[in-house]
């Protein structure tokens, strides 16, 4: 593949229990293929464009680069990246890490009293803020971490057990799923509970910002299907939480994506590329065994000299 290609073509990288995939979404054709070390839990997409995916077991966690090669380090790593290309937050028991990357070196630590471990986490584009599902079983609390500012982690509460959890690009705002089929939202700056709720018919399966920060993408589960929906996020507004947009897919939308002005869903073992409002799926493709979805970085960016021995590949 042409060193270029991933500055010039937007790149989803699906994730099935043993493989990377890598599809450009344009023709929905797929580029390469790459065997996992091991059985992958998740994936996340690194600045540089590599991903990084954490194997189940004691295996570590593979760093799978579209050219093929895979690098792989000792423990699972579930990182949270954001605007700066040189590092990574990650929650540990009791703390939340901020780590240089590739390296993994620690850079800074941040007290998380009472979090054993993270359910599911996510940081802001900007890296402000931290959202944190605690492990805690039946819990209905989630950890709101001003970590460029260094501040006090805010424990807000929720109508229902949280799921997963999307934030602003700026950190001015979290949505959390809460009993698995509403939307709950805090706005950044010390509230103690949720104040917006949205209730949604059907499961929520995925949840992410939406085209260019704007609002939110919810992949719903249904009785016949699932269903990609558009969320306005205004916490200011009368109305701060309404849908935009509801589109019928053929599966549950278990994973949804944005680049080039476009939205990727998996929906089902279906990689399914919509308009940028998604009103209209544009280009299908079947990834069988498909289990998850990121998208490349559409330029890949890195700190790592080209002569260093640790440069990505």
């Amino acid at each position: 593949m042409p060193g270029s290609f991933l500055l010039v073509a937007a790149v989803a990288a699906v994730l099935t229990p043993r493989e990377v995939v890598f599809v450009e979404t344009a023709s929905a054709a797929v580029v390469r293929r790459v065997e996992l070390p091991g059985e992958g839990l998740d994936a996340f997409a690194a600045p540089d464009g590599r991903i990084v995916v954490p194997l189940a077991g004691d295996a570590g966690t593979a760093v799978v680069a579209a050219s093929g090669t895979v690098e792989r380090w000792p423990g699972r790593v579930f990182p949270l990246f954001f605007v700066e290309p040189d590092r990574m937050y990650v929650v540990l028991p009791g703390l939340l890490a901020t780590l240089s990357y590739p390296e993994r070196a620690p850079i800074a630590r941040m007290p998380l009293a009472g979090v054993a471990g993270a359910r599911r986490a996510a940081c802001s584009a900007d890296g402000r803020l931290v959202a944190v599902i605690p492990v805690d079983p039946g819990g209905h609390a989630l950890v709101l971490v001003p970590a460029l500012e260094r501040g006090a982690p805010v424990r807000v509460e929720l109508g229902g057990e949280p799921s997963l959890v999307t934030l602003a690009a700026d950190g001015a705002f979290a949505v959390a799923v809460s009993g698995g089929r509403s939307l709950e939202l805090t706005a950044a700056g010390g509230e103690r509970r949720a104040r917006d709720v949205l209730a949604l018919d059907g499961a929520v399966r995925s949840v992410c910002p939406g085209v260019e920060g704007r609002g939110i993408l919810v992949g719903l589960a249904g009785r016949a299907g699932g269903e990609l929906v558009g969320v306005r996020v205004e916490p200011g507004a009368a109305e701060p939480l309404r849908v935009t947009f509801r589109t019928v897919l053929a599966a549950p939308v278990n994973a949804i994506g944005t680049a080039a002005g476009e939205i990727i869903a998996l929906a089902g073992e279906d990689l399914v590329v919509l308009s940028h409002n998604g009103r209209h799926p544009r280009r299908v493709m079947a990834v069988a065994g498909a289990t998850g979805l990121v998208v490349v970085p559409a330029q890949p960016q890195s700190t790592v000299p080209a002569w260093s021995d640790a440069a990505a590949p």
